[in-house]
């Protein structure tokens, strides 16, 4: 069982600014990936998963992921996430984990994060459409593939990551092709140490059909 830990820290805006500095900065972390840490890490839960989300993918492994349709709230900029914390906040909607983050259609390197989006725990939940800078959109169902990972985040750790799944492709070509912009999913705040901080690199992708493939 995967030890649950809460999230009310988050409700002060400490926290929410500790959040930001941590997404957006911080020290390097180290590409992780060994045997024994992906046999032994097990993620902190600090949050639930929304609903009918899959499992967090082992560290250093690389899998196929299915994820139903989902309502996030999504917006850009410096402040993204102190901008969907008040969201959330004004809307009584409950924090979730992962949090998204977007990045360029096509790579590598990854570039530039393009959006974050905290994720509702069901498409019941808010209504659709732009408040502010914050707009509220559904989710198709899609399949990714992704890999787990620990540790903070840098660009050159997201950029090895990122070229692990492609080189996965690359063995799977003429199955799948990317669908979708890459995105990092987050599930720690930095209240988590960071040697058990969790995130996985991601790739959307679709399957080729076989007129495609020939």
């Amino acid at each position: 069982m995967l030890r649950i830990t809460s999230l009310s820290i988050l409700s002060c805006s400490m926290a929410a600014t500790m959040l930001l500095d941590s997404l957006f900065g911080g020290d390097p972390p180290v590409l992780a990936g060994g045997n024994h840490d992906a046999v032994d890490f097990k993620p902190v839960v600090e949050a639930p998963l929304p609903d009918g989300f899959p499992t967090y993918t082992p560290v250093g492994q690389i899998e196929l992921k299915q994820y139903p349709a989902y309502r996030k709230a999504e917006t850009s900029g410096r402040v993204a996430f102190w901008t969907l914390f008040k969201h959330i906040t004004s809307a009584g909607i409950t924090m979730t984990a992962p949090v998204e983050m977007t990045y360029q259609e096509e790579g590598p390197p990854l570039g530039e994060q393009r959006s974050m989006a905290f994720l509702y725990g069901s498409t019941q939940l808010g209504d659709l459409g732009r408040e502010g800078n914050v707009a509220v959109v559904d989710v198709p169902a899609a399949m990714v593939v992704s890999i787990g990972m620990r540790g903070d985040r840098s660009d050159s750790v997201l950029v090895q990551a990122e070229q692990r799944l492609r080189g996965w492709m690359e063995q799977k070509r003429g199955e799948y092709e990317q669908s979708g912009p890459v995105r990092v999913m987050g599930y720690n705040s930095p209240f988590v140490d960071r040697e058990r901080q969790f995130f996985e690199v991601q790739i959307p992708l679709r399957k080729v059909s076989a007129a495609a493939a020939n």
